[in-house]
C-alpha cells in the first residue's frame, strides 16, 4: 500500500516544477491511464478490507502532497463515511474527481500559479473538468488556495469559479484571520458584483437553505464571522461597505416567520440567534457601529439576560456574552484619562430633549440595570467621590470621623434657620453649600433624626401636662387658661408636636412625589426601601386624615352635651369646688389620661 501512495503521489509532485513543462510532462506520462486505473482496482480492493460493514473510501479523492499514508490513516479515513450512518460531511460516493481535477486540486493547495492557469485555460475544452469541484471535505480550489495564502493564485480564481465558492473561501479566510486576503476578495469584481446578497442577508432564505458541503451556518454572514472572532480590522472593512447586522426578533415574537421557523426548526432557529447576538455582543462590532457604545451595551446586555432565563439551554453562552459586554463597558472605562472623559461616559441628554445633560444620567441607568461592576469601577468611583463633596465642601474629604460627627452635632441648632434662607434667599455661598450631596446627607440625617423625636414625643404623649387646679390663681383668666390646656376637645386631636409631625411628613411627601415623577411607578416601586417608604407615607396620611375626621365628631358631641359650657359657668361663678369633684370623678371612673370625649359624654 505504501508503495502504491508513494506512486500516486510522483505525479503531484511534479507539479512543482516549472509550470507549462511540468504540466506538459504529466500529461504526456506514459500508462498514466493504465496507473489510474490500477490504483483505483487496488483502492477499492483495500476499501473493501478495511471495513466489512460497507465502509467506502476512494484513495484518488484526497489531493495528494508528496507524504506517506499508513495503513492506520487510511483506516481512520475510512471510518468516517458509512453508509446510512447521516454523516456530517458529503459522502465519498458524491464526490468523484477526475485526473485534471486531483491536479487543479493540489496545484491551488501548493500554490502553483502556472497549473493552475493551465487548467482553467483548458477547462472549457476538457470533458469532465468542474473549476468548482470539491475534493472530499468540500475544499474548493479557492478555498486550498487561501491555505496557501498565494495571492496571484487566489486572484486567478477569482476569475472562473462561482459565487458561493467566493463566498466559502471568504468566511474560510475571515476565520483564519487572513486579512490582506480578505481585502482581495471583497475587492474582486466578481465578488462585488454579488455582494448585495451578503450585505442584509434575507433571514428567511437563510434559514432554509442547507449547504452540505459548507463548513459554516447558512446564517453567518462575513460581517457576523468577523464578529464572532472580534477582529476590528474586518470588522471596520464590512461596515465600511454596508453590512449589517439584523437583530433577531425577541423570543416572545409571534409574527409569522417565527412561527414557521419555530415549527420547522426550533434548534436551527435558537442556534441562529445565539450567532445574532455573539455576533451583536462582539467588543469590535459595538465599539465600530455604536454610536452610544455604552448603551448599547446596558440595553444588549438586558435582552441577553432575559434570553438566558427563557433559553435554558443556552444559559451558559448567553451568560457568557453578558459578562463579555460588561468587560466591554470596564475597558471603556479604563480608557478615559481624565475627568472630563470619564464625565463623556456617565453623564447623558435629559430625557425633555433640551440639550442639557445629566452628569450622573449614564451612571443612574447603570444602577437601575444593576451593572455592579461598570458602578464599582475605580474611575466612576473617584468622580462620584469628586460630585459627592463638591467644590464648597471638598475639605470635608481630608476630615476624620470623629470631625465630621463633631460638625453635624453644631449644625443641629442652625439647621432650620439654615433650611428656611435656603428656600428664600438660595443664591448665597451658605445655601449654595447645602446643595452638594454630602451636606444634603448631612441634613437629611439630622432632620431625620429629629422626625423619630417627635414621633416619640407623640407616640408617649410627653408634651400634655394636667395641672392642678389649685396651681392656677382663681381669676377668670387663670381658670379660662386652666380650661383650654386641659379641656379643649383639640388636646384630643392634635397638638404642637403633632403639627411638626405633619410639616416633616408633608416635606417627605413632596420628595417621594418628585422621586416618581423622575423614576417613574413602576421603577419606584421595584425597590423594596421605596415601597417601604411608600407604605410608611400612606398610613400617616390615613391617620392624619383620620384624625381630621374625628376632630368634627368631637366637636359635634361636644355641642351636643354642652359640657365645655358646663365648666365655663362653674369657673365664672367661682364654683370651683364643683370643678374639682367632676374632675375626680372622672378620674375615679376612667384611670390615665383625661379622654374629653369619653368625660363629656359621661358628664351630661
Amino acid at each position: 500500500m505504501h508503495y502504491i501512495v508513494n506512486l500516486a503521489a510522483a505525479p503531484f509532485d511534479m507539479a512543482k516544477m516549472q509550470s507549462e513543462s511540468s504540466y506538459s510532462l504529466l500529461r504526456s506520462l506514459p500508462k498514466f491511464d493504465s496507473f489510474s486505473q490500477m490504483s483505483s482496482t487496488v483502492g477499492n480492493s483495500s476499501r473493501n478490507k478495511l471495513n466489512s460493514d460497507s465502509m467506502e473510501f476512494d484513495l484518488f479523492k484526497r489531493p495528494l502532497h508528496g507524504f506517506q499514508l499508513s495503513m492506520s490513516d487510511l483506516k481512520d479515513a475510512a471510518s468516517v463515511t458509512k453508509k446510512g450512518a447521516g454523516c456530517l460531511f458529503t459522502n465519498f460516493e458524491d464526490v468523484r474527481l477526475t485526473d485534471e481535477e486531483r491536479v487543479y486540486l493540489n496545484a491551488a493547495t501548493i500554490g502553483d500559479v502556472g497549473v493552475i492557469r493551465m487548467s482553467l485555460e483548458d477547462a472549457d475544452s476538457t470533458p469532465n473538468f468542474n473549476v468548482n469541484c470539491v475534493d472530499y471535505m468540500g475544499r474548493n480550489a479557492l478555498h486550498l488556495a487561501v491555505d496557501s495564502e498565494n495571492t496571484e493564485s487566489i486572484e486567478m480564481l477569482l476569475d472562473k469559479l462561482s459565487f458561493e465558492c467566493i463566498e466559502e473561501a471568504l468566511l474560510h479566510a475571515i476565520s483564519k484571520g487572513l486579512v490582506k486576503i480578505v481585502r482581495v476578495i471583497i475587492e474582486h469584481p466578481n465578488y462585488m458584483a454579488c455582494e448585495e446578497r451578503l450585505k442584509r442577508v434575507d433571514s428567511n432564505n437563510s434559514f432554509f437553505r442547507t449547504t452540505e458541503k459548507s463548513q459554516f451556518s447558512p446564517d453567518i454572514t462575513p460581517l457576523i464571522l468577523s464578529a464572532h472572532y472580534n477582529n476590528h480590522e474586518m470588522v471596520q472593512m464590512f461596515l465600511s461597505r454596508s453590512h449589517t447586522i439584523e437583530k433577531p426578533h425577541p423570543i416572545s415574537c409571534q409574527c409569522t416567520d417565527c412561527q414557521v421557523k419555530q415549527d420547522y426548526d426550533s434548534l436551527k432557529r435558537s442556534r441562529s440567534r445565539l450567532n445574532a447576538y455573539r455576533a451583536l455582543a462582539s467588543p469590535a462590532y459595538m465599539a465600530l457601529s455604536s454610536p452610544d457604545p455604552i448603551m448599547a451595551t446596558f440595553e444588549l446586555r438586558q435582552e441577553m439576560m432575559k434570553l438566558a432565563e427563557i433559553e435554558k439551554e443556552f444559559k451558559r453562552e448567553y451568560l457568557t456574552l453578558v459578562e463579555q459586554c460588561m468587560n466591554f463597558a470596564c475597558e471603556m472605562m479604563d480608557l478615559c484619562r481624565g475627568t472630563q472623559e470619564v464625565e463623556a461616559v456617565i453623564s447623558d441628554f435629559l430625557e425633555d430633549g433640551a440639550n442639557v445633560r445629566d452628569p450622573l444620567g449614564r451612571l443612574r441607568l447603570a444602577i437601575r440595570f444593576e451593572e455592579k461592576k461598570f458602578v464599582a469601577h475605580p474611575n466612576c468611583q473617584q468622580y462620584l467621590t469628586s460630585i459627592w463633596y463638591g467644590s464648597e465642601t471638598a475639605f470635608l474629604q481630608s476630615w476624620s470621623l470623629m470631625r465630621k460627627i463633631g460638625l453635624s452635632i453644631l449644625a443641629v441648632p442652625v439647621l432650620i434657620p439654615v433650611c428656611v434662607l435656603y428656600i428664600l434667599i438660595p443664591s448665597t455661598d451658605i445655601t449654595r453649600a447645602l446643595r452638594c450631596p454630602a451636606m444634603k446627607f448631612a441634613t437629611h440625617c439630622v432632620s431625620h433624626f429629629i422626625f423619630l423625636i417627635l414621633l416619640s414625643i407623640a407616640t408617649f404623649r410627653l408634651e400634655e401636662k394636667y395641672e392642678n387646679l389649685e396651681e392656677y390663681n382663681t381669676t377668670e383668666r387663670g381658670l379660662r387658661s386652666w380650661l383650654d390646656e386641659n379641656f379643649r376637645p383639640s388636646r384630643a386631636i392634635i397638638t404642637h408636636v403633632q403639627v411638626g409631625i405633619v410639616l416633616f411628613i408633608a416635606g417627605h411627601f413632596v420628595a417621594e412625589v418628585k422621586h416618581v415623577y423622575y423614576a417613574g411607578f413602576r421603577i419606584y416601586l421595584s425597590s423594596a426601601y421605596n415601597f417601604m417608604i411608600y407604605c410608611i407615607l400612606s398610613l400617616y396620611i390615613a391617620s392624619y386624615t383620620l384624625r381630621i375626621i374625628v376632630y368634627g365628631w368631637v366637636q359635634d358631641a361636644d355641642a351636643a352635651v354642652n359640657a365645655s359650657k358646663i365648666i365655663e359657668d362653674l369657673i365664672r361663678n367661682n364654683e370651683s369646688s364643683k370643678v374639682k369633684s367632676m374632675v375626680a370623678e372622672w378620674k375615679s371612673t376612667q384611670p390615665g389620661h383625661i379622654s374629653y370625649f369619653i368625660e363629656a359624654c359621661k358628664s351630661s
